[in-house]
């Protein structure tokens, strides 16, 4: 069982399986005119047995990356 940190200390955490539903892309427009598409990938789950949020949720470490995809005007962009 692997360890990771909580709060300060090492904690055992168990791998959680899962399968992906939906990964949409977030889109936002800058000032300058740029665009900007980013999508959260999740890679791993792992559950922090006898770990609990304040409402009483078990506590879930997620690990991902992120994708960004960059438009800008042509003006911005490198000669």
């Amino acid at each position: 069982m692997p360890k990771l940190p909580y709060e300060g200390r090492e904690v055992e955490a168990v791998d959680v399986d899962f399968k992906v539903i939906r990964e949409d892309w977030n889109e936002y427009q800058l000032s300058d005119g740029t665009e900007l598409r980013m999508r959260l990938v999740v890679s791993n789950v792992f559950l922090l047995p006898e770990e609990y949020d304040p409402e009483g949720n078990p506590v879930y470490v997620v690990k991902s990356g992120n994708i960004l995809v960059v438009r800008s005007p042509d003006h911005l962009k490198k000669p």
